[in-house]
């Protein structure tokens, strides 16, 4: 018997038995397209947000690092490390330091050069006074030289972003000098967001009762600070000689802070990972210093996207054993069901190798079926997702990244597990055979 004439049969009992291959294929399907659903989903997401987060820095990471853990420990009992310790541990994982931290205006602007945060100037920075220092401002920094708050929480999600609207155009290209006489001129908004502080869609309408919504809530969107970016005419600028933050707080430090830039995020998350700069929102062991992010992707948030894909990693493996489970108990079922078939093909003369090729090649063809319906279901869920939930989504990354318009996001991704996925439901043919081996052996015309 040959390969063609193999390919024929199995393709024949396919034909055959189409309503029956149907339904197993589609419930095999069903239990393959969940966790395909869940992987292409979060992906899509995933993908969205380290795009958005990065854009003013094209996937740089710029990060403050201060020789104190005040704020950041209960009692701050450790010594200082040393200006050069610090440098050397961010060098140590591929960061470069630019040089000590600059500060403008009591309320902790850094200073930055405007090739790192160029994407974010939204106006043309010859329109600067002379006197004023060009400012990417903050959601906070922005509300106080305004004199004005704008609520955090709506029922609506179009009027908190018509109230956005409002802010940018209230507070960018505008001068303004603060309480404290600083003069600023609004140039843009930094990397942070407008009172969204996660993916939650509550943070758009506080009624949202959408079924993602208590996974969305750890992935936190940008904070950053505000940026003050160095056009070279720094000794103009209008500053306040009478106050400093430490007037204002009542804190005396002697810390000392530099500014450092990562190339990428991979560069970021390692030194997050394993250097000594301690981060605000994760604590990690052995750390001698506090890091804040300027702007970029923070490795905080990457560790927590890397945390819920294990959970779902797992989860897909728990199910993935059930539905193997399930496709094996089907093949068997099958096999007992094809006893006259598998029968006579050996009273026609076929080996017993070819007998197992027939099944190879049926199992295969269902498992290919069941394939192409996973994906479909999963690919049509994640789609219509996005569309039902495309104006939030919109509004969302407008607000959340402090974008100029609103961005058209489909969270829709494929990674390594997708195909891991779709190569272990082919896999899955081979099992079945080895599992149905001693049955196929087994079955005699005299079974007729």
């Amino acid at each position: 018997m040959r390969i063609k004439d193999i390919l024929h049969i199995s393709a024949k009992n396919i034909r055959i038995y189409f309503k029956r291959n149907l339904i197993i294929m589609a419930v095999m399907g069903v239990i393959f397209g969940l966790i395909l659903t869940i992987n292409l989903w979060f992906q899509g997401m995933e993908n969205a947000y380290m795009k958005l987060a990065s854009r003013i820095t094209d996937g740089k990471v710029i990060i403050e690092a201060t020789n104190s853990m005040e704020g950041m420990v209960v009692e701050d009992t450790m010594p200082q490390v040393t200006h050069q310790a610090m440098q050397e541990d961010i060098e140590t994982y591929g960061g470069k330091v630019l040089g000590d931290a600059e500060k403008y205006g009591v309320f902790g602007s850094v200073i930055l050069p405007k090739e790192l945060v160029e994407n974010a100037v939204e106006v043309d920075m010859n329109k600067v006074p002379a006197d004023a220092a060009p400012v990417l401002v903050s959601t906070f920094l922005g509300e106080q030289l305004l004199g004005k708050s704008f609520p955090s929480e709506y029922t609506n999600a179009t009027q908190k972003q018509k109230d956005y609207e409002e802010y940018r155009n209230e507070i960018i290209g505008k001068t303004f000098t603060d309480a404290y006489g600083a003069k600023y001129y609004v140039v843009g908004l930094n990397s942070g967001n407008f009172h969204v502080g996660n993916l939650s869609f509550k943070q758009l309408e506080r009624n949202s009762n959408n079924i993602l919504n208590p996974l969305l809530e750890f992935i936190t969107t940008p904070e950053g600070i505000p940026i003050v970016i160095d056009n070279g005419k720094s000794e103009n600028w209008q500053k306040d000689e009478s106050a400093s933050l430490e007037d204002l707080t009542g804190i005396k430090t002697e810390s000392e802070s530099l500014i450092a830039i990562f190339d990428d995020n991979v560069s970021a998350y390692d030194y997050f990972q394993h250097g000594k700069g301690r981060f605000m929102n994760v604590n990690l062991p052995n750390r001698e210093y506090s890091v804040n992010i300027i702007a970029g992707v923070s490795p905080e948030t990457i560790y927590i996207i890397k945390n819920i894909k294990l959970v779902i990693n797992i989860a897909s493996i728990a199910l993935g054993l059930i539905a193997a489970i399930v496709v094996v108990f089907t093949s068997i079922r099958l096999v007992d069901q094809d006893e006259r078939n598998i029968a006579l093909y050996y009273s026609l003369g076929a080996t017993a190798g070819q007998v197992r090729m027939i099944y190879l090649f049926y199992f295969l063809e269902l498992m290919i079926g069941a394939v192409i319906l996973a994906f479909c279901m999963a690919s049509m869920l994640v789609a219509a997702f996005s569309v039902l939930n495309r104006e939030l989504i919109g509004i969302q990354s407008a607000l959340g990244f402090n974008l100029a318009t609103t961005s058209e996001e489909i969270w829709y991704g494929t990674n390594v597990s997708t195909f891991a996925i779709v190569i272990a439901m082919l896999v899955m043919s081979f099992v079945c055979m080895i599992v149905n081996n001693k049955r196929l052996k087994q079955a005699t015309y005299e079974n007729m």
